[in-house]
């Protein structure tokens, strides 16, 4: 590492030691991590423009979104039907966020971060997206100026950033507000990459406990980022080559054993708290009956939809058509697929170690493809999802590595070359921008979203389940019905039934929603809602003596349902607020 607090030259190689092309301290090395240009003052403005044009590139994709609205998926549970964060922040709110397991996940950052957008945008939708938006750009310019810092390669490292920033796979975590704790762990994830590269030029208790704070605060908003101790493992490797920084080894291909046993003993403190978050996301989800048990999803099926998905994100990665936010679970994938899904990640693994001796960059990139996707793989089944664009939101900056170290070096080190490839990558992300642009349009409400899923999806009985719900808001009953009962011919589901009775019920068939309802009570009974839903039912064919029992009921599950506090003393016939109080059940 240089005076510059710079790691080599872009290429992974430790810079010359003292006494070896010059004298510490004075700043007189050109900088030839990219071999585009010279100089410092020079390369220090190249980095300020790309920075800014970072920044810039993702306000013009994702700027549309704040003309769009909330999304009838998982935004009404995050932020519309939900009173704690529509209230702001409130001293209930705030210890309701710090106390909540709600969603299979304790994030009480995420729940702020939203409720700070209700006491500052009230219901306009578009505050919220502006918020994921600055984050994601944000997050984009520091992983620039890390990578920067890291590799001395600015064009690179903009690459990097720039794949990151416009890809279409992060379509989905920056427009979706429900996706809020992806951009926000995903700053604190690029914070933390800043902070290790600062640490690693002068390794102190202060830069650590800061990177360690960061780390639990990304931890807080989303625990999926608890392989960064890991990553920081592989960065040790390259491009910062920590053996030669603390122990003065200087050209060396091979760590030492005391390089690794050092290097792992300084990421104790925050492996301790990937163990903790990862033991309390696991009880989360069990709590909040999220997990696939074992005679759902047998541990064969699942390692098969972990192999599949692998390789299913490459091939999203290079070619990012048919994205949705929901792809079923198929249960089993045909064995032709899972064994030619083995065969590639094998073939891929082995030539990448292979070449990794001569170009580290390859096996950092793609061990941080393999890992950090470990928690969203599969292995561990997280309801009837086979993958999902939002997974891929840090796991995608390995293959970028790969592609922005491993391209050059294939043309060459003359500067025609390395510039051909600057002007290849400017293409490649001025097309990655316009099919983000494309792909954001589709978020612009529910209907549209989930029309355009059921159009490049197949079976997909969340979209139809969705647009239903979407149509029911316009008054379109009929389709609305329609769209509702294929999602239930395709999977069982009470929210679904509890959803078709709504409609049913707003186009007057009383005694089908009625029987809907009851399969939903039947289904999960210790919801109140269903009972309520279901006393309205046959309240509504003049049967109140039974509908007062089904209200009760509703009451017992939740006393302080003042709907179905409200439909009772109707039933009743008494005047509000001078019913009983039932106690919980």
């Amino acid at each position: 590492m240089d005076s510059s607090g710079r790691v080599g030259d872009g290429s992974g190689n430790p810079p010359p030691p003292q006494g070896a092309g010059g004298r510490r301290g004075v700043m007189i090395r050109l900088r030839g991590g990219d071999g585009i240009h010279g100089g410092w003052v020079a390369g220090r403005q190249t980095e300020i423009v790309l920075a800014l044009s970072l920044f810039l590139l993702v306000l013009i994709v994702f700027g549309q979104t704040g003309g769009f609205g909330f999304i009838h998926f998982d935004d009404n549970v995050y932020v519309t039907g939900n009173d704690h964060v529509r209230s702001g922040l409130t001293i209930p709110s705030i210890v309701w966020a710090f106390s909540t397991l709600d969603e299979g996940f304790w994030h009480p950052l995420t729940w702020l971060s939203l409720m700070l957008d209700a006491q500052l945008f009230g219901s306009w939708a578009g505050g919220f997206h502006w918020t994921n938006v600055l984050l994601h750009g944000l997050s984009a310019v520091i992983l620039f100026l890390a990578l920067c810092r890291m590799t001395d390669a600015p064009w690179r490292s903009a690459f990097v950033a720039g794949l990151f920033a416009v890809h279409p796979l992060h379509v989905e975590s920056v427009v979706w507000v429900a996706e809020r704790k992806d951009v926000l762990s995903g700053f604190f994830w690029m914070t933390a990459l800043a902070t290790y590269a600062w640490y690693a030029l002068r390794p102190g208790p202060w830069r650590y406990g800061l990177l360690a704070v960061l780390y639990l605060l990304g931890l807080m908003a989303k625990p999926m980022i608890v392989t960064l101790p890991f990553v920081l493992l592989l960065l040790d490797v390259w491009p910062l080559r920590r053996d030669a920084v603390q122990f003065g080894i200087v050209g060396v291909r091979k760590f030492s054993r005391a390089s690794w046993t050092w290097l792992i003993l300084e990421k104790i403190p925050l492996l301790i708290l990937s163990a903790g978050f990862s033991a309390l996301a696991y009880w989360a989800e069990f709590r909040a009956g999220a997990l696939s048990p074992g005679d759902f999803y047998s541990w064969a099926d699942r390692v098969a939809n972990a192999l599949v998905s692998y390789t299913s994100y490459l091939h999203l990665l290079f070619w990012p058509a048919g994205l949705a936010p929901f792809y079923p679970h198929p249960g089993q994938w045909p064995g032709g697929q899972v064994l030619l899904s083995g065969i590639v990640l094998a073939a891929i693994t082995i030539a990448v170690f292979v070449l990794a001796r001569r170009h580290p960059w390859l096996g950092v990139g793609w061990l941080w493809y393999l890992g950090v996707l470990v928690p969203v793989s599969g292995i561990v089944q997280i309801g009837n999802i086979a993958m999902a664009d939002r997974f891929m939101y840090i796991p995608l900056i390995g293959p970028a590595v790969m592609l922005a170290w491993g391209v050059p070096d294939l043309l060459g080190r003359p500067g025609a070359g390395r510039k051909a490839a600057v002007l290849a990558g400017v293409l490649l992300l001025s097309i990655c921008a316009m099919l983000s642009w494309y792909q954001t349009s589709y978020w612009k409400n529910t209907e549209t979203l989930f029309r355009h899923t059921l159009e490049v999806t197949q079976k997909n009985y969340k979209a139809h389940h969705a647009l239903g719900l979407a149509l029911h808001e316009r008054g379109l009953s009929v389709e609305a019905i329609r769209h509702l009962g294929i999602s239930l011919e395709l999977r069982e589901d009470s929210r679904a039934r509890n959803d078709l009775g709504v409609a049913l019920m707003g186009a007057g068939r009383f005694g089908e929603a009625e029987a809907q309802f009851r399969r939903a009570v039947a289904l999960r009974p210790a919801t109140a809602k269903y009972w309520n839903n279901l006393g309205a039912a046959v309240a509504s064919q003049d049967r109140p003596s039974e509908a007062v029992s089904l209200f009760r009921e509703a009451l017992r599950l939740a006393p302080d349902y003042g709907e179905a506090r409200r439909n009772l003393e109707q039933a009743m016939g008494v005047p509000p607020g001078t019913s009983p109080p039932i106690r919980r059940k």
